[in-house]
């Protein structure tokens, strides 16, 4: 990837990345480069209306038809293409309340 694709990469993140808790549009200014490796970008953004950290990892190489993922063919058969419904944000809401930390007891639920 060559400078000007690179920063054509970041004019269209700028574009298209709003605040997850206020929903700011990101100034450029509020957007800085952490760091690359074979493909991998890092970038933190800090919103100034709520002052909210988000870091962004993303994947651009050159064009090719491989499948850049973590998951494998049985993960992605259990992946629901079916919106989050409110119940489920609600459960998932009074799960977190009731953490106390201890992720060990949480996982041998």
């Amino acid at each position: 990837m060559d400078g000007n694709q690179f920063f054509e990469l970041i004019k269209n993140i700028y574009t298209a990345l709003k605040c997850p808790a206020c929903g700011e549009v990101y100034e450029i200014d509020e957007i800085q480069f952490v760091g690359q490796f074979d493909g991998l970008f890092l970038m933190q953004m800090t919103c100034s209306k709520c002052k909210l950290p988000v870091s962004v990892n993303f994947y651009a190489k050159e064009r090719t038809k491989e499948i850049v993922s973590d998951l494998n063919m049985l993960d992605l058969k259990h992946i629901s293409q079916e919106p989050i419904t409110s119940d489920e944000v609600i459960n998932f809401h009074q799960t977190i309340r009731k953490f106390d930390g201890d992720l060990s007891k949480a996982l041998r639920k």
